[in-house]
């Protein structure tokens, strides 16, 4: 059980105030001040336990949720969260969740994980099953169950990252294949995309039993996806690689169908392949915001460069905007562009007292 609800944690004394302005956010307006987020290293740190050392061996690192739980607290304890930034944590498998659910094997590395394919093709799957005897749904519900209890009045335990759609499709199936198999077997796909949807939200509410708020929130691990409700981040990153026509026919509907079964719902758009797929993206009617990931290389995300292609077309749509890892300096001439109303953006400084100059500053932009 999370205690999103409460008005205070340990490591962000003034959650009440972040709650009201990311619901606020949410609804495209502004509820006390607007939606920013500045993280910083804290003048003064918690008092906090020094964590043990993590392991050698990458597997036994990865799945070692009490000593990465123990990390992230002494990372809480040095960091300060301003504004509607907020410490989170949760069991995490990587980007996908859903793959190990339904089956795939993981090859652990140092700082990523690869999940590997179940099949050669769709048409040799009748049914994608969700395998609740399986080692890593098991693990995910007791890692969650103990970053939960954590959590309480500390900070906020979180969904994983389980993706969904295409994105999960093509893991299980093989990246380049699965390219193939869109145009040699459609009929097979939609036929898993729509057991996929149901197998999503099977997931989805019992793991949401686990962390949610005496109120029923659900707050998701991807950008700062706290609302007052069922939250996810949606996505299809797997759409750089396919066209307008295929995105309408394979995607948009599934991504539909899922934010019509939950409250709040942030998309990531990830890299410049991606943006043909914008307007469709926001003509979701019940989407409420959009997050957009220029990719390595490309100016961040705030930039003048994405403010005709990428965000006037968000603001124009009625949806809010998510912006993360923006730096500092680049926070106001964005605001001033685009206001305060339906804005929330994360950042970084490097002191305390920065993020309070910035917080304070930021309440004069409009």
């Amino acid at each position: 059980m999370n205690d999103t609800d409460n008005k205070e944690l340990l490591y962000k004394n003034d959650w009440a105030e972040a709650q009201q302005i990311l619901t606020g956010w949410w609804n495209g307006k502004v509820d006390g001040r607007w939606a920013l987020g500045v993280v910083a290293k804290r003048n003064e740190p918690l008092p906090h336990d020094e964590p043990p050392p993590l392991s050698d061996d990458f597997q036994t690192r990865w799945l070692d949720f009490r000593t990465i739980n123990a990390h992230k607290e002494a990372f809480f304890s040095e960091h300060c969260y301003l504004g509607c930034a907020f410490p989170e944590n949760t069991a995490y498998l990587g980007p996908g969740s859903m793959n190990p659910f339904l089956g795939s094997s993981i090859d652990f590395q140092e700082t990523t994980l690869w999940y590997n394919p179940i099949a050669d093709t769709p048409e040799n799957v009748d049914q994608l099953n969700l395998d609740k005897t399986g080692f890593y749904w098991n693990w995910t519900k007791a890692a969650l169950a103990y970053i939960a209890e954590q959590a309480k009045r500390r900070y906020i335990a979180t969904m994983p990252d389980l993706i969904e759609g295409l994105d999960i499709l093509s893991e299980l199936f093989g990246t380049q294949e699965f390219l193939m198999h869109l145009i040699d077997c459609p009929e097979a796909i939609h036929r898993l995309l729509d057991q996929l949807d149901v197998l999503y939200f099977e997931a989805y509410d019992e793991l949401a039993d686990i962390i949610k708020s005496p109120a029923g929130y659900v707050p998701y691990m991807a950008f700062n996806a706290w609302g007052p409700g069922r939250c996810a981040k949606v996505q299809c990153d797997f759409s750089a690689m396919i066209s307008p026509d295929m995105y309408e026919e394979f995607v948009k509907p599934h991504i539909q169908k899922q934010c019509r079964r939950l409250d709040y719902t942030v998309y990531h758009l990830d890299g410049p392949d991606a943006l043909r797929h914008i307007d469709s993206v926001l003509s979701i009617p019940e989407l409420d915001a959009l997050q957009w990931e220029p990719g390595a290389g490309n100016p961040h995300t705030a930039h003048r460069d994405w403010w005709d292609t990428v965000w006037k077309k968000v603001y124009a749509a009625g949806k809010s905007a998510f912006l993360h890892g923006v730096p500092a300096d680049d926070v106001e001439p964005f605001v001033k562009e685009f206001g305060q109303n339906g804005t929330l953006i994360i950042t970084h400084t490097d002191t305390e007292d920065q993020a309070k100059r910035l917080m304070d500053k930021s309440l004069r932009w409009s």
